[in-house]
């Protein structure tokens, strides 16, 4: 089920849900390799010792932001996409294999992980120890990176086996209500899954289309809904990467091995994991029906590859420190006041009286120059954020710029549905001194601009220990 809200966001991110690399970075030799038997492999998945620094990075960054998460009555589960050449090296060309830090860096990770009190699904024991793995449906396409229909079931039978497994978890699981799911499998067809064929050197051999059997789930009967047709808010999101793409099946084998219908959100290999992880907390699927239980799907070979990774594109580089207090400002149910008190100032458009409506400021049509002013009694500090409820009709994106004296004035963009409903915001305001004392919201060329609600919380105290 994708609700409008989950739509407009699955639509701005339509253009990023390609097939295609997850890193990208400048090298000598071509990402895809052609191996044993026709199959394709992706040069990155190989890692060495020395990543285990970035790595280490995501973990920290996933052990905190879990317990955020946690801390605001939503548990999450992760669930990594295991190595292609970890699960299937008899298929590789003779002059490269894993090496001793891939083998084992997967059960690294988890057991880090699961240390750090995040609950983990071991995709890739599941795929070593499946007596399907060898059999002539494989868990990844052969000539893709991504996992076949196959593999996605195993992934999804681990993840329910892996609820099951835990009493906190099932409990969960039992007290959203379940919808009968049943599966059926098409006749084996030609896949037109082959992204590693793109990324091949020139001259390359032309490789035959692979055969693969889609499976189609589908509900045994309509979901509940009352009079009015409204349906009650779905428990469970997948947060993912493309491998959580609908055309991949692993949402649906999630709703089939769930039982329950899910909320999936998936994005693209160059915004990446992290990225995709904020923009669905912004957004109003999450902001006003926040699921019980939160799956997050990432692929292991991301790991290495933290929010300011800089071989990422350089629009979606972001400081690891900002995205933990950007994601935890986000998941915060409640507002603990901060001591900063905000108010508008007499400027831009709350000059005009008749814009302001008690504490709230509301007016009509706005230009690119048009802003309103937000005043701090004393310089903002690292853990508080700026909360508001805003609409902006027509308008796709504002610009809030923080400024105070000693401090360098910055320019954060915001982007928007451009309805003219009232959106959440919630922003830290981070900067390298002592703290902004002002900020100013540029709604953009909008039919009508709306401010509500505007309050300084304070984040967790421990958040950044």
């Amino acid at each position: 089920m994708k609700t409008p809200t989950v739509r407009k966001l699955l639509f701005a991110l339509m253009a990023a849900n390609l097939l295609g690399p997850t890193v990208v970075r400048s090298a000598d030799l071509p990402p895809g390799i052609i191996g044993k038997n026709e199959w394709l492999f992706y040069r990155h998945e190989i890692s060495t010792p020395p990543d285990a620094a970035t790595v280490d990075v995501s973990l920290d960054l996933i052990q905190r932001f879990n317990k955020v998460l946690s801390a605001n009555g939503i548990n999450m589960v992760v669930a990594m996409v295991p190595l292609k050449m970890r699960i299937y090296p008899e298929h590789l060309p003779d002059d490269i294999k894993p090496n001793d830090y891939m083998m084992g860096n997967y059960e690294r990770m988890r057991k880090a992980l699961q240390d750090g009190r995040v609950d983990v699904i071991d995709v890739n024991t599941a795929f070593l120890n499946s007596p399907k793995r060898a059999s002539t449906t494989p868990f990844f396409y052969r000539l893709d990176t991504h996992w076949a229909p196959a593999g996605s079931m195993v992934a999804a039978e681990a993840v329910r086996a892996g609820i099951d497994a835990s009493p906190a978890l099932k409990a969960i699981l039992d007290s959203i209500p379940e919808e009968k799911y049943e599966l059926s499998n098409h006749r084996r067809q030609n896949s037109k899954a082959r992204d590693l064929t793109m990324q091949l050197p020139p001259n390359s051999p032309i490789l035959a289309f692979e055969q693969v059997t889609p499976m189609k789930v589908s509900k045994a009967q309509p979901g509940k809904q009352d009079l009015l047709g409204n349906r009650p808010a779905l428990g469970i999101t997948l947060m993912g990467s493309s491998y959580s793409s609908e055309w991949t099946g692993f949402a649906d084998a999630l709703r089939y091995t769930l039982q329950r219908d899910i909320l999936s959100v998936s994005v693209g290999a160059d915004q990446g994991s992290w990225i995709g992880m904020e923009s669905y907390l912004r957004d109003d699927a999450f902001q006003t029906q926040a699921p019980k239980l939160l799956i997050w799907e990432m692929p292991e070979r991301d790991m290495r590859a933290p929010p300011d990774y800089k071989y990422r594109d350089a629009r979606y580089i972001v400081n690891n420190t900002e995205w933990l207090l950007r994601v935890s400002a986000l998941t915060q149910r409640n507002c603990k006041l901060s001591s900063v008190a905000a108010k508008f100032a007499a400027a831009g458009l709350a000059a005009n009286p008749a814009n302001l409506k008690g504490a709230d400021l509301a007016t009509g049509a706005t230009t690119e120059s048009d802003f309103i002013e937000i005043g701090f009694d004393k310089p903002i500090e690292k853990l508080d954020y700026l909360v508001a409820r805003v609409s902006a009709t027509g308008s796709k994106s504002m610009v809030l710029e923080a400024s105070g004296p000693g401090v360098a004035t910055r320019r954060f963009n915001l982007s928007m549905p451009g309805d003219d409903m009232a959106h959440a915001l919630k922003t830290p305001l981070p900067s390298a001194g002592n703290g902004y004392s002002k900020v100013r919201l540029y709604p953009g060329k909008s039919n009508g601009f709306a401010v509500q609600g505007v309050q300084v919380c304070r984040q967790p105290d421990d958040i950044l220990r």
